[in-house]
């Protein structure tokens, strides 16, 4: 009987054990356990920007403050479901996600979330933040350019919009720009640029970007300007920056390293042309002092050379006529060279190329050309300015034909030092091939020679 006693109550206590089991309480911590909830964690890298972190559904389900520490928060057991997270902090943008989903006894990791001081009315802006602008002021006035994500009510942007170095300039609303501007006038920007405005705006209403041209006075090369726009700027619907908006960029001559020296012709260049019409280009970090450039620079082979300054880093050299040709030119730019500043060159700089032969670029007719006119004549184009009578004395053809020799083309009275023209006098035979060939006594104005014969050959018409 004691033992049957015994059974039934240990069956009754399994009993009222289980039905307790079934029994779940709002404040049972094991609800947290369950598959109907789960967790939100990230971590903010502003870990001293004591942010909150606001997790909604339509309204707000919960929050915390993010660790001063690292950064990181975690919301615990909310139920399974979509929810949107909202991350505010002060003098930061407003950081949103939505649609984090939550699913049950599980943890959702948000990542590691970097808030930016961009305030949120502005989407972006030129240039950017610590940005270096390759710049001349010689030819240009920076731009700054900034779009908001509503339409601005102008006359608060303008008022709180100011540079330092403090400037002066015109803005151009509905206009975003990414690169300094090098007209002050709407009207030539847009036609450099192939922009048609449309209609004309009178409203604003809706206009949500700007460009500020920087008058040219205050367009400083080797600057760094700060740019801001304080909270007094607001959106045709009152909203005001919860922050100011403030970032900088730098100028800087240009685009070459800070001590090197861009040139044309390169270092190493070969066969290069004989007549350049570039001369020698040297294009410096910073704007030189041009007479202590010009005695600290030396050329082999010596010539009677002349200087121009195209721009305050900008140096062409003429070296009085054509190159040399099968020459080796030397540039060398010794460090007594100054800067408009008073800085001297921290090393020499030189650089070298070599030039092309003498030799025929081109004839007319061409080698292999067929139905050659029979009154037509002969042009040789060299690439370099050639002696007349020495290509006289290097002209063969074969059938042989008596003409004169002339400069430039039959068809222009040019005078054309680069090609010479045979004309015969009396036509060509009709259906006949002819050869020319023009031997080495053929030579420019410096005596240098072709290196080889140069030989074509071409058919007239038939009758």
């Amino acid at each position: 009987m004691k033992i049957y006693i015994f059974l039934l109550s240990f069956l009754i206590f399994l009993f009222n054990s289980g039905c307790e089991e079934k029994v779940i309480y709002k404040d049972d911590p094991r609800l947290y356990n369950d598959a109907f909830h789960g967790h939100i964690v990230g971590k903010v890298l502003q870990n001293d920007s004591q942010a909150t972190v606001i997790i909604n559904q339509e309204v707000p389900v919960d929050s915390t403050n993010i660790s001063t520490e690292d950064g990181s928060f975690r919301i615990e057991n909310l139920p399974i479901g979509n929810y949107d997270l909202v991350i505010k902090a002060e003098n930061y943008r407003t950081y949103t996600r939505a649609n984090v989903k939550v699913e049950g006894a599980g943890t959702t990791y948000i990542g590691e979330i970097d808030l930016t001081t961009v305030p949120d009315l502005v989407s972006y802006f030129y240039p950017e933040d610590l940005a270096e602008i390759v710049y001349n002021n010689q030819f240009a006035r920076l731009s700054i350019s900034i779009t908001f994500t509503r339409p601005m009510d102008r006359e608060s942007v303008e008022a709180a919009f100011s540079t330092e170095p403090a400037s002066e300039g015109i803005f151009f609303w509905g206009q975003y720009t990414t690169e300094p501007r090098w007209y002050y006038f709407v009207e030539d920007w847009n036609a450099q640029a192939g922009f048609d405005p449309g209609a004309t705006i009178t409203t604003y209403s809706k206009i949500s970007s700007f460009t500020y041209s920087m008058a040219q006075k205050d367009s400083y090369v080797d600057t760094t300007y700060q740019v801001t726009l304080s909270t007094a700027a607001k959106d045709t619907a009152g909203n005001q920056l919860r922050f100011p908006l403030e970032f900088s960029f730098s100028t800087i001559q240009s685009s070459s390293t800070l001590n090197g020296i861009q040139t044309s012709p390169c270092h190493g260049d070969v066969d290069l042309e004989l007549i350049n019409h570039n001369g020698i280009q040297l294009t410096f970090p910073r704007n030189m002092d041009q007479s202590s450039t010009e005695a600290a620079i030396s050329i082999e082979p010596a010539g009677d050379v002349i200087f121009i300054w195209p721009a305050y880093n900008s140096l062409t050299i003429y070296t009085g006529g054509i190159f040399l040709a099968e020459t080796t030119y030397n540039i060398e730019v010794d460090e007594t060279a100054k800067d408009l500043d008073g800085n001297l060159m921290e090393h020499p700089f030189s650089f070298s190329f070599t030039t092309a032969p003498v030799r025929v670029r081109s004839t007319y007719p061409r080698n292999g050309q067929l139905f050659v006119d029979p009154d037509d004549a002969i042009t040789m184009y060299f690439n370099t300015y050639i002696l007349k009578s020495s290509v006289e004395s290097a002209f063969q053809i074969t059938p042989e034909i008596p003409g004169t020799f002339k400069w430039g083309t039959r068809s222009y009275n040019s005078d054309d030092k680069t090609a010479i023209t045979f004309i015969p006098s009396t036509n060509f035979k009709i259906n006949t091939k002819y050869t020319v060939t023009i031997g080495t006594e053929a030579k420019d104005m410096f005596g240098s020679h072709i290196k080889q014969p140069y030989t074509f050959a071409f058919i007239t018409r038939p009758e």
